[in-house]
């Protein structure tokens, strides 16, 4: 996967680059036009950075490559956008047809695009729309690997016990950036706390003393 950023742009293309990179759109060139440049990123002119053409260096080269799909970040935003409207239909198009969604407050996984879908159509039609997913912090570095920091609010006001983390990973299908497999953790309503800590140690001199059990987990 390709991340393209115009800060890594830091010298302009000299003019004869320019002619080649022109003369590129013509029906008789090549698909993937090799430069000799020395940037390892820069943009074909006249053209806006989410439909465009970018060249990228390759052992010394530029090459020219299509990047008419949005990126990661821009997928997951869309995800989350859909559910607050409670647009599922939609969000059909941003997962792929062999998606597998983890939430881990369900003994297993949703797999497969209809079984997600089934499964968002309960959430939104057992909460109402004043409900709504408020993205804290999302990573955009990689359009194949996205997390997510959220939580829900209610009519503006924090929801109790809903802060929660998720994990997304992409491929591009059919031309298409598209979710194929994600992963929620959500905060619980009971904390343990120290409680906790003493039941993994508890687990873990159980181990120790069964190996044995260890098959079990």
């Amino acid at each position: 996967m390709f991340i393209l950023h115009h800060s890594t742009i830091t010298t302009t293309p000299s003019i004869s680059t320019v002619l080649l990179l022109f003369n590129s759109h013509s029906p008789s060139s090549p698909s993937s036009l090799k430069i000799p440049y020395n940037n390892s990123l820069i943009p074909l002119r006249g053209r806006s950075r989410r439909n465009s053409k970018w060249m990228r260096r390759v052992s010394g080269s530029v090459t020219v490559v299509n990047t008419d799909f949005d990126s990661g970040a821009e997928v997951v935003r869309n995800f989350y956008a859909k559910i607050n409207a409670r647009d599922v239909d939609s969000v059909q198009y941003l997962i792929s047809d062999n998606c597998v969604y983890e939430d881990l407050v369900f003994p297993r996984p949703f797999l497969g695009r209809q079984e997600i879908l089934e499964f968002f159509k309960k959430f939104t039609n057992a909460t109402s729309r004043d409900l709504q997913f408020v993205i804290d912090d999302l990573s955009t570095q990689d359009s194949s690997s996205v997390g997510v920091i959220w939580h829900l609010e209610w009519k503006g006001k924090p929801f109790p016990f809903s802060k929660g983390c998720s994990f997304y990973r992409l491929e591009v299908i059919n031309g298409k950036r598209q979710i194929v497999y994600a992963r929620d953790s959500v905060e619980p309503a009971i904390k343990p706390g120290d409680a906790a800590l003493a039941a993994i140690r508890s687990v873990t001199w159980l181990l120790q003393q069964f190996p044995q059990l260890a098959d079990r987990l």
